[in-house]
């Protein structure tokens, strides 16, 4: 088996064997092209050769991977090793996805496929390998990854290398316009009374010491979600977040936090309307409540303004049609759990996250 960079022309290949991962299919089809385009990544695949056995009990071989590339990540230069493949109708086994992270401190490891008659031959296990040489190459501390909490096989393949969990999490994909949401609405007079509000810069210090006394800051992995994958929620994040007006806080009379979500308005990969909270964090649980409507209403509002600015043509279908839907992927609690039960939800999932010290 070699490891080598992907190459544009293995996607049909690959796309073959990444259909029906899951219950719903996959997603390797619409972020390959990114994957493949990221600079401070490496998307790689398997090749079949003459010592792997597949599942059929056809025999191909194992042979250590030699690889040769550049990459330039921030005037690192990393060279390895490539072998050209000049074996005539070899094609891909196995697919994963690696990338260093903005900090500059972890890898972010995703996207593991294996073709199915080659599984159990430790195809993923090189592949994980590969990924944290290349962390250790740019220069990483730590490598993360997600996984499904149903997931038993790559949960035990993680943890066999060392994996440890470190937070739980929940995403939920709630319909807004359904009949259940309305049994836990807030009035308006009650809103304004928790004193709801987006976040300025001059909350900035008050937001940062809210989460470093939070528990729920802790219990996360000190982590926020974005496009399918975790980062830290630090400082410098809390900035950026309040300058585009994304983080929304519930305070006391006197200026005391008492929670904190973040909302993002610019979608993932191919999925431009979409509407996330992706941090949720209070001290209570009508406070929770009470900010997960007070973001709901900020969609309600992005909606109706979108719907204005619109250029009404009866030839094409509205951008907004059928964007009534909210996802929320949060570190999982009870006082969340227990809020969601009154939503129309779509799907849901549990996931773990994974972190291994390099």
């Amino acid at each position: 088996m070699k490891i080598r960079l992907a190459k544009k022309s293995d996607k049909d290949n690959i796309l073959r064997f990444c259909t029906d991962t899951f219950t719903w299919g996959d997603y390797i089809d619409r972020v390959f092209d990114i994957w493949y385009q990221e600079p401070h990544g490496e998307l790689l695949v398997a090749e079949e050769s003459n010592d792997i056995v597949d599942r059929n009990g056809n025999g191909n071989s194992v042979l250590e991977p030699n690889r040769q590339s550049n990459r330039d990540v921030n005037n690192i230069t990393i060279t390895a090793n490539l072998i050209p493949n000049t074996a005539k109708n070899v094609q891909p086994i196995a697919l994963s996805h690696v990338i260093l992270c903005p900090n500059k401190k972890r890898v972010w490891i995703e996207g593991i496929r294996v073709k199915q008659r080659f599984r159990r031959n430790k195809v993923a296990t090189t592949l994980i390998d590969e990924m944290l040489q290349f962390g250790r190459r740019m220069g990483a501390i730590e490598a993360s990854a997600i996984i499904s909490i149903n997931n038993t096989a790559s949960r035990s393949l993680f943890e066999k290398k060392g994996f440890n969990s470190i937070s739980k999490w929940g995403y939920y994909n709630i319909q807004l316009n359904g009949s259940k949401d309305s049994r836990i609405s807030i009035s308006n007079q009650s809103r304004n009374a928790l004193k709801i509000r987006i976040a300025a810069i001059e909350d900035l210090d008050n937001v940062w010491d809210y989460l470093r006394c939070s528990e729920t800051y802790h219990l996360s992995g000190e982590t926020y979600f974005k496009a399918w994958r975790w980062y830290y929620l630090s400082y410098e994040k809390i900035v950026d977040f309040i300058k585009h007006q994304n983080i929304i806080i519930i305070e006391k009379d006197n200026k005391i936090i008492e929670g904190v979500a973040i909302i993002n308005y610019t979608g993932y990969w191919d999925k431009t309307i979409v509407f996330q909270i992706v941090y949720l964090d209070s001290t209570s649980i009508s406070k929770l409540q009470a900010l997960l409507f007070y973001c709901i209403d900020l969609y309600a509002v992005s909606l109706s303004d979108n719907n204005k600015n619109y250029d009404n043509d009866n030839t094409r279908s509205h951008p907004h049609s059928n964007s009534n839907q909210l996802q929320i992927i949060s570190y999982l609690t009870n006082e969340l759990s227990e809020i969601m039960n009154n939503f129309e939800i779509i799907d849901s999932a549990q996931f773990l996250l994974y972190n291994l010290s390099l």
